[in-house]
């Protein structure tokens, strides 16, 4: 079992890359169809390499920081296509990571992770289903793992990507529609089982670039509504739309006159979306039933877990406690200073962005209802979703824009709801939560702005009152404030200490 490797180990990885790249480097080319299909991946990425080889191959072969820097250098400045600049970012991220001595598991790790934010900073509009995808689940996979074996968590980051590789058709309907993955991806995944070739000395797997074509389901349903029709025209017009749509159709009216006639439909389908769309260019269809003629297979239960984004602190237990996981958002970037600064924030940086924090909650569920509560950002949670799809769970995202209105979601949440149903209902009452703020500038005794605040949201109704209290509130009487109210309700308050206002305000 080997701890570091040194510097021949390393120039024997790209090496071994590079062989690997040149003999699929055609099969890599017919897959770039995103983001611009110019059949050209596996060529750029296999000129990137060999560059940085050849830089390799001129430094100091007993010292690992000058062979890592030379590759570093030299897939720099011969960087090729949105790939090659990908994968010249992730030999930076090796050189600043390794050691005097060799590189070990450490260094490993931190590489991954520089490499996520080097690739991220470096692409104008990151987008998840890509070599960005993978590489981000080969880092999780490399924090994750504990032990001290070089060849091990090589194989762990390998095994890593190549399950997010097959995942990005996924994420990406150009790839689903291609019936291919991630030409990028792929790319890396070749380099990656390179390197666990290299280490362990055991040839990996051989990487499927292809995938199936997405499968449509075709159990058959029984779909019946009543509409009203105007004529026998009308009548014949939908049945002509119905007809290739389904089989044992039947449009059967009653005696009425010509304005209130109306006509019971049946038909059996595997497309029930269509045939009530179809109806809605004719009228309005009524009562509608729709059910499964063909039992599918039952399926085990799902494992299904909530994640709610609250700031560090007392709110983590109430979360808890609610049966859900608490994970905290990403906090302001820190100013770095020096190089080793850099290094080790970079480090943080990763284990603190909210998309890391929330991947790494999810692992091994099958069904996740994420609650942001107005901490995560458009891009978190575009990052969130298509990095969810390349791993396993189906993935809800409840909109709740606060944190009372993330309670009350959670409030209502059942477990032996369908996912949708569940989230529906979920973010039906959080967006029945009409909330508001008692900032920390607050002009005037707290007790006063409260009660105002609070009256202020009762004059729409409301029977329960939700107060978050943060640093600087510890003061209030909540049996004060409630005696103030002009009418009798429920007040429910909370140490919310971490959150930037004085009180948060949810009424339900």
């Amino acid at each position: 079992m080997s701890l570091q490797i040194g510097s021949a180990a390393i120039v024997g990885w790209v090496a071994r890359g590079i062989d690997a790249l040149q003999s699929r480097r055609d099969e890599i080319n017919s897959l770039n169809v995103f983001p611009v299909p110019d059949s050209d991946t596996g060529s750029n990425m296999l000129a990137t390499l060999s560059s940085a080889y050849e830089e390799a191959q001129k430094a100091d072969a007993s010292d690992v920081r000058a062979v890592t820097a030379a590759l570093a250098a030299g897939a720099v400045r011969s960087a090729r296509g949105n790939s090659g600049t990908v994968l010249s970012q992730v030999f930076r991220a090796v050189a600043e990571a390794a050691s005097g001595s060799g590189i070990g598991v450490e260094s490993v790790q931190h590489s991954l992770k520089l490499a996520v934010q080097h690739v991220s900073q470096a692409i104008a509009n990151p987008v998840e289903g890509t070599i960005l995808t993978v590489l981000r689940h080969a880092a999780i996979a490399a924090e994750e793992f504990e032990g001290d074996s070089i060849e091990e968590l090589a194989d762990t980051i390998a095994d890593a990507a190549r399950d997010a590789l097959a995942k990005t058709p996924s994420q990406l309907p150009a790839l689903q529609q291609a019936g291919v993955v991630d030409a990028g991806g792929a790319g890396l995944v070749i380099l990656l089982d390179a390197l666990a070739d290299e280490v362990s000395g055991r040839a990996a797997a051989p990487v499927d670039l292809h995938v199936d074509a997405p499968h449509v389901a075709t159990v058959e349903m029984e779909v019946m509504y009543l509409i009203s029709l105007a004529d026998t025209q009308a009548v014949e017009a939908l049945r002509e739309r119905l007809n290739p749509l389904g089989n044992s159709l039947i449009i059967a009216g009653d005696a009425g006159n010509a304005e209130t006639a109306q006509y019971m439909v049946h038909i059996h389908t595997v497309e029930p979306g269509a045939v009530i769309e179809a109806a809605l260019d004719f009228g309005r269809p009524e009562r509608i039933r729709i059910e499964v003629l063909d039992e599918p297979e039952t399926t085990p239960e799902s494992t299904r877990i909530l994640i709610a984004v609250v700031p560090d602190g007392p709110l983590n237990d109430l979360i808890t406690s609610s049966g859900a996981i608490a994970i905290s958002p990403t906090p302001a970037p820190t100013p770095t200073s020096t190089p080793t600064d850099r290094a080790a924030i970079a480090d943080q940086e990763f284990a603190d962005n909210v998309v890391t924090k929330a991947l790494t909650a999810m692992r091994g569920a099958e069904e996740v209802i994420l609650l942001p509560n107005g901490l995560v950002s458009d891009q978190e949670l575009a990052d969130i979703e298509f990095a969810a799809a390349a791993a396993n769970p189906t993935l809800a995202v409840v909109s709740t824009d606060s944190i009372p209105a993330g309670l009350a979601a959670l409030a209502v949440h059942s477990a032996e709801l369908p996912l949708a149903v569940a989230a529906y209902a979920m973010g039906e009452a959080a967006n029945g939560t009409r909330t508001a703020v008692v900032a920390a500038d607050v002009d005037k005794p707290l007790a006063d702005a409260l009660t105002e605040t609070i009256s202020d949201l009762l004059a729409g109704g409301g029977e329960l009152v939700t107060l978050l209290l943060g640093r600087g509130s510890e003061g209030v009487d909540i049996a004060q404030v409630r005696a103030r109210l002009d009418k009798p309700v429920e007040v429910v308050a909370y140490d919310a200490t971490g959150i930037d206002e004085l009180v948060q305000v949810g009424i339900e």
